[in-house]
């Protein structure tokens, strides 16, 4: 993210796009074991599933552990003592500012993406939101890198990763299986979103729980509503990455000026403009602030107006131009224009 003030930093994930329009886009197989690129063939839609909301009522008990009541002490029986329910989580209401370091246990469904033979070597160049106990949600062009590249890893649980002293849990999983859009075609930016399913269930914490998902299917941001992206892009704009997990605040930009920002752009990207129903965008009319490259498929959120310490995702980082620029909006994937492809494929009710 980028903060082009004197606090100079916040943005998300992409280690190797400068230019953001279009960047970062995925093509060409490498040899890759236990993974396959293929995507299934989809659901049939009239397949049961959960709904998005019944998995977030889910997910917003685990931000309770259950500890035995000090003040109910039976002195001749130390175990009959009653649980209590103590939240254990970060309240996000009470912090969020611009240009900053995320806190530990704040964005607890955050996930680094990974694209090397082993996680430790530190290859990270997209983000995305933990959805479920198996299911990473991003963008469809973090599938690759470079064209080539599938990704590999996700990381849960970490802030800095470079370090091992902050306060974090990190957690590294195997991609094996990725969902690309079936109606995604490159270089085209429509539908940006994709599915990355992980090897093994993810074990939950007070610093790895899953994101909720906007629900509401006919949705529409308001003009200059805030709205908060996250991720481990770079600074500023062509600059370095950010080892540390970052947050801003941003504004959603009307449609029609964003229409107006990218009535420049290719049609091979943008044949038929800024398109309301499956995109939105976010960011300053100025410049101020922005996500930018390395940013990539991590989430445009809301505090949730029903869960405390939990977020809503309305977006997911998908383009752009020039970071932190006048007149140059981010365009994120709008989440509930997919929401029924999401539930079909992460929470089915049979198979």
């Amino acid at each position: 993210m980028n903060c082009a003030t004197s606090l100079q930093c916040i943005f998300m994930l992409f280690i190797l796009c400068i230019v953001r329009l279009g960047c970062c886009a995925p093509q060409n197989e490498d040899d890759v074991t236990n993974t396959t690129s293929n995507p299934p063939v989809d659901q049939p839609k009239d397949m049961e599933s959960y709904s998005a909301d019944e998995m977030c009522r889910n997910y917003s008990k685990l931000i309770y552990k259950y500890i035995k009541d000090p003040l109910l002490i039976d002195y001749e029986e130390e175990e009959s003592k009653e649980l209590i329910e103590v939240k254990d989580c970060l309240n996000s209401l009470t912090l969020i500012v611009n240009g900053t370091k995320a806190e530990p246990k704040e964005f607890p469904h955050m996930a680094l993406l990974g694209y090397s033979r082993y996680p430790r070597d530190d290859t990270w160049a997209c983000g995305g939101s933990l959805i479920s106990n198996r299911w990473i949600l991003s963008a469809a062009h973090c599938e690759r890198l470079d064209n080539t590249t599938l990704v590999r890893w996700a990381r849960v649980g970490d802030l800095n990763y470079l370090s091992e002293t902050d306060d974090a849990r990190p957690m590294d999983y195997q991609i094996d299986q990725r969902i690309v859009h079936p109606d995604y075609k490159k270089p085209s930016l429509y539908n940006d979103i994709a599915l990355f399913h992980l090897d093994q269930d993810v074990v939950f914490s007070s610093y790895v729980r899953p994101i909720c998902l906007n629900g509401d299917q006919n949705w529409q941001p308001s003009p200059l509503k805030i709205v908060i992206a996250t991720g481990w892009g770079q600074i500023e704009n062509a600059g370095p990455t950010s080892p540390d997990l970052l947050r801003v605040t941003l504004e959603i930009i009307p449609s029609s000026l964003c229409k107006t920002n990218y009535a420049s752009i290719a049609k091979s990207q943008l044949m038929h403009g800024i398109v309301e129903d499956s995109m939105i965008c976010a960011g300053y009319a100025g410049g101020e602030k922005d996500t930018c490259g390395g940013d990539s498929g991590g989430p445009l959120q809301l505090a949730h107006s029903t869960y405390s310490c939990m977020y809503t995702q309305i977006g997911i980082t998908s383009a752009g131009k020039h970071c932190a620029t006048k007149d140059s909006p981010g365009i994120y994937t709008k989440v509930s224009k997919y929401l029924p492809w999401i539930e079909r494929i992460v929470w089915p009710k049979s198979g």
